[in-house]
């Protein structure tokens, strides 16, 4: 299954900050699903739950496309 972020599972939950913000409500609950059956890390779960939060109270995705953002090489910094 290919997710909406490019090699999501290798990326540190600072650079997933910024990456999950052009997201939509659909492709960050899928997120949310793959995390928490997969990584099961605790701050970037509250971190797309949050952000999960702004866009049901009006917030925007930001523009730009996570999937034109490079690859990142290695294993996950967290």
């Amino acid at each position: 299954m290919e997710l909406p972020i490019p090699d999501y599972d290798q990326l540190p939950i600072t650079e997933l900050r910024h990456r999950i913000r052009s997201l939509e409500e659909g492709p960050l609950r899928e997120l949310f699903q793959h995390e928490t059956e997969h990584g099961n890390r605790i701050p970037v779960l509250e971190l797309i739950h949050a952000r999960l939060r702004e866009l049901t109270h009006g917030a925007e995705p930001s523009p730009g496309d996570p999937a034109n953002t490079p690859r990142v090489a290695g294993p996950p910094t967290d």
